[in-house]
């Protein structure tokens, strides 16, 4: 559907502007994600308000989205897989993070841990490369320094909201680790059709 509905856009778009033919399947897949972003921030929010907590849709939105553009990570093979992934990832992070000050398990030094552990990830593969989203030698290390300062920053956040037992605390970290496990992730996966590749050339 967003498919149909960004060749549309760019059909009316063709019709009052003149866009290079080499240059339509980037545009189409800039429209593409902006919709899909629009769409992943809507169900965000639509859910957040069934929780009764618009804030913590707000809060998620802007930790996931904020890094991911720097840092990198899993791309779902479909927008509608990369809508629910997203819908799972909040729904997650909530119940995580409401789970966490139930337990009482919010103690800085455990928190403080799984954040470090969670930085190694993002240190070590820190922007992952994106095939639709080339980046040159300098836009790659702004990038990498940019997901460095906002990783240390949003941690920072967290762990002081923890210790006033906030729940928007416990949700920055779970979706800081989130972020980490899906730097993780597309790394195993590129590295896995990478090898599939050299298999199938051999």
């Amino acid at each position: 559907m967003i498919e149909k509905i960004s060749t549309r856009l760019l059909d009316f778009v063709r019709s009052h502007v003149t866009i290079d033919a080499e240059l339509s399947d980037v545009y189409k897949y800039g429209i593409e994600i902006s919709i899909s972003t629009a769409l992943n921030i809507l169900l965000t929010m639509i859910i957040a308000f069934a929780l009764g907590d618009p804030l913590c849709g707000i809060v998620f939105l802007g930790c996931m989205i904020l890094i991911r553009s720097y840092c990198g990570g899993y791309h779902a093979d479909s927008y509608f897989n990369c809508n629910c992934m997203m819908i799972i990832l909040f729904s997650a992070a909530y119940g995580i993070g409401r789970l966490i000050l139930y337990f009482k398990i919010a103690e800085f030094h455990i928190m403080s841990s799984i954040l470090m552990l969670g930085f190694i990830p993002i240190y070590a593969f820190s922007p992952v490369k994106n095939v639709h989203k080339e980046l040159s030698k300098q836009k790659a290390k702004k990038c990498r320094i940019i997901s460095f300062v906002l990783y240390i920053a949003m941690s920072l956040i967290g762990l002081y909201l923890i210790l006033i037992n906030s729940l928007y605390g416990s949700l920055i970290i779970v979706t800081l680790i989130e972020v980490s496990v899906a730097v993780l992730v597309e790394i195993f996966r590129q590295r896995r059709n990478k090898n599939e590749a050299q298999g199938n050339g051999s």
